[in-house]
């Protein structure tokens, strides 16, 4: 199994990447607790899918009021879920701090869900075990490519043999878990 890329050519001219072409995970559509129950019962457990759905609802209603109490939720080997402030600027002074939030005037303006990936799914872990492959669309146009270009190695699937990426990596790239940071990558794409 390896996550799906698509590429992205840079179209922003001032950009120090302009042109240069960037990969990003082709992801499918979202599977909700409902296809997360029915995954995990098909895997020799002994719980049932309602009942593995009845855990997960709790599970999902006790992390959000944890949150929402200040407390961080750790699910060892997945990711830390924790409520963050998303600030508008700050004050100039500490008699001009109000916490009301949202409005037009207000600093604070939401409270939002980060999970930072832990354990197994920690950046280095990710980048060190997963695998990457271009989606078909973009394999057969980088093929073309590179067969147009007189390149023997057509597949850009199959790392070359001075790759320096580890056992296991289709194409050599790293992959990202995303995070709180966000902002503007290299290629000028939002990625927040």
């Amino acid at each position: 199994m390896a996550v799906k890329v698509y590429l992205h050519q840079n179209q922003i001219k001032d950009s120090k990447g302009y042109g240069k072409y960037y990969a990003y995970a082709d992801n499918e559509s979202p599977i909700d607790l409902v296809g997360l129950a029915k995954h995990m019962s098909e895997h020799n457990t002994p719980f049932s899918e309602g009942t593995i759905i009845g855990i997960l609802k709790d599970m999902v209603k006790c992390i959000r009021e944890l949150n929402l109490n200040g407390q961080p939720v750790k699910i060892d080997g997945l990711a830390i879920f924790s409520t963050h402030i998303e600030n508008k600027g700050g004050w100039d002074t500490l008699a001009d701090v109000n916490l009301s939030m949202g409005g037009e005037n207000a600093n604070i303006q939401a409270l939002r869900l980060c999970a930072q990936a832990t354990g197994e799914f920690s950046k280095a872990e990710l980048t060190k075990y997963g695998t990457v492959t271009l989606n078909r669309n973009w394999r057969e146009q980088v093929q073309a490519a590179k067969k147009a270009a007189g390149d023997s190695e057509t597949d850009p699937t199959t790392p070359s043999s001075t790759d320096p990426s580890t056992p296991g990596s289709s194409t050599g790239g790293s992959t990202s878990t995303g995070g709180e940071g966000g902002g503007e990558g290299e290629d000028g794409l939002d990625k927040g």
